[in-house]
């Protein structure tokens, strides 16, 4: 309470949770209050020092994260690079596989006496890479929403030009998707202007620097095509639950915790589940769903009120859908009723399957329907 009347209020707030951390560190392997105050003062007659970070303002920073990290936020101006990458997917190359719908899948003995794989497997192989890929395509629309006013994409110098596209991109050229420059190319909706290919760009970020890169000096004019959008909107309203209170390190602990489950529930695979905690949801649901969806995000509008959020669990059967909102283990918050009605109301606006909601308590694995 009263380090406001000290200076470098940042630095002074670290260095009391710095101490504050080495007291329970020590506290764990058993010190005493005693023990502890002796402990500092040993520190302080051997001029030993006790280091820490201080939190910096991040007001005029750059901010470098992946897609995954960026949900849930956005920026006035976002930079895409790396785009080129190829998507990593899981092996399906494997010679015996197990699948729910087409049960042991393995290879035949040909005429040949060469082992061969049999129609199940390119079926397999077919339905994955369709699910792969629009998992990909979802994954880019939360990239690319993240910028409020501009987005600038980095290109290759060799890209491969896409001609003769509709606006709508054939599923034949969707399935070929392997990078997010992918889709980007098949769009054709991208100025470009040239990068001196001997600027040294390095996966290093700490070394890269504005000098290292050089325009080409050209008589090219660089085109910008600006989308004029009419903002009539007067709100902006989300799902989540919000927070007015400070919060302490304890909570900060239990929500990183949280965190980490849902990113285990989020990066499973549904179909073949190596998670208890996924393992333990599907005893309590149907398994024989059709579609499986992960961080689903959405935007709409509605009396000139936008509304957003993101659905932590969608599952598509045949008649019906199942949204599902994980907590770590409390789900009796009123809020969080509200939340997953919100996203009832959208997904009953752009389907006309039954659609039913579920507060899941991933500790207790209980699942509750709102």
């Amino acid at each position: 309470e009263r380090l406001i009347l000290l200076n470098e209020i940042d630095a002074n707030n670290a260095r009391i949770s710095n101490l504050v951390t080495i007291a329970n560190n020590l506290n764990d392997l058993g010190y005493s209050l005693l023990e502890f105050i002796n402990y500092i003062d040993d520190m302080n007659n051997l001029g030993l020092s006790v280091t820490y970070s201080t939190p910096k303002s991040d007001k005029d920073a750059v901010k470098i994260m992946n897609i995954h990290k960026s949900k849930g936020l956005e920026f006035s101006l976002c930079y895409y690079m790396g785009l080129y990458n190829r998507f990593t997917i899981k092996d399906v190359t494997s010679r015996f596989l197990i699948d729910k719908e087409y049960g042991i899948i393995m290879p035949y003995m040909d005429k040949d006496n060469e082992l061969t794989n049999n129609i199940l497997k390119d079926l397999y192989v077919a339905r994955f890479m369709k699910e792969e890929v629009s998992e990909k395509i979802r994954l880019f629309y939360v990239a690319l929403t993240r910028a409020r006013e501009k987005m600038i994409i980095l290109y290759p110098e060799d890209d491969k030009e896409y001609t003769g596209y509709e606006k709508l991109v054939p599923n034949n050229i969707r399935m070929n998707y392997r990078s997010f420059l992918d889709i980007i190319n098949s769009l054709k909706i991208t100025d470009k202007y040239k990068v001196n290919k001997s600027s040294n760009y390095t996966k290093d970020y700490n070394k890269l620097k504005i000098k290292d890169i050089d325009i080409d000096n050209d008589d090219k004019k660089i085109i910008n095509n600006h989308i004029e959008i009419n903002y009539l909107l007067n709100d902006n309203k989300h799902y989540s639950k919000e927070i007015k209170e400070i919060i302490s390190l304890d909570k900060i602990k239990d929500m990183e915790y949280g965190t980490k489950l849902h990113e285990i529930m989020e990066y499973d695979d549904f179909n073949n589940p190596k998670s208890e905690y996924v393992r333990d949801l599907l005893k309590l649901i149907p398994n024989n769903f059709i579609n499986v969806y992960h961080e689903y995000e959405f935007n709409y509008d509605k009396d000139n009120i936008k509304y957003r959020g993101i659905i932590d669990l969608m599952i598509e059967y045949e008649k019906e859908i199942y949204i599902i909102d994980y907590k770590t283990k409390n789900i009796d918050d009123p809020e969080y009723i509200k939340q997953v009605n919100g996203y009832k109301e959208y997904i009953r606006g752009i389907t006309d399957k039954q659609v039913s909601t579920y507060l899941y308590s991933i500790i207790d694995n209980k699942l509750m329907e709102v």
